[in-house]
């Protein structure tokens, strides 16, 4: 059994690399032909030779097949294989998709931490200010107070002393 480098599925079939003992043969345009792949049809994953100008212009209808054919259930299990490949591809793409969402949310909220982060500095920052304003009000309504009560203690004792002076 030959192996193979590479597998594209382009269209119904794809070119494999491999290293055969046997002579490739040539399509009908004298080209060496290579071995694709079938991915469609009745045959999927079973290679053939086909003319090397196949997907342009120049191709002729040259046709051999390489493998010979699998037993019947074979194709059901690589129809099979294939479909669960495409399902598992849909679902890798809705996750992508998901995860960019969630990226893009992440984002967002990241903006919205940021921001409220700021608006919360500037609010203790004035809060701050209000309580440096309130600790300094306090300071000079104690020391009025202080002022008040010493000119009430001069006032009585003036009255005191007069009071004295009249007896």
């Amino acid at each position: 059994m030959q192996g193979h480098g590479s597998i594209s599925r382009e269209g119904s079939s794809s070119i494999s690399s491999s290293s055969v003992d046997a002579p490739t043969p040539r399509c009908h345009c004298g080209v060496t032909s290579p071995i694709r792949t079938a991915w469609r049809s009745n045959y999927p994953g079973r290679r053939f030779y086909g003319c090397s100008g196949y997907g342009t212009s120049r191709k002729c209808s040259f046709f051999q097949w390489y493998d010979p054919e699998p037993p019947a259930h074979y194709s059901d299990v690589i129809r099979r294989l294939l479909e669960t490949n495409e399902c598992i591809r849909s679902e890798n793409t809705e996750l992508k998709k998901t995860r960019q969402e969630l990226l893009d949310e992440l984002r967002h909220l990241q903006q919205s931490v940021h921001e409220t982060r700021a608006e919360l500095e500037v609010a203790i920052a004035a809060s701050m200010d209000m309580e440096d304003n309130m600790v300094a009000s306090v300071a000079t309504t104690r020391r009025r107070g202080v002022v008040i009560i010493v000119l009430i203690s001069v006032i009585v004792f003036v009255d005191l002393i007069a009071l004295a002076l009249c007896f």
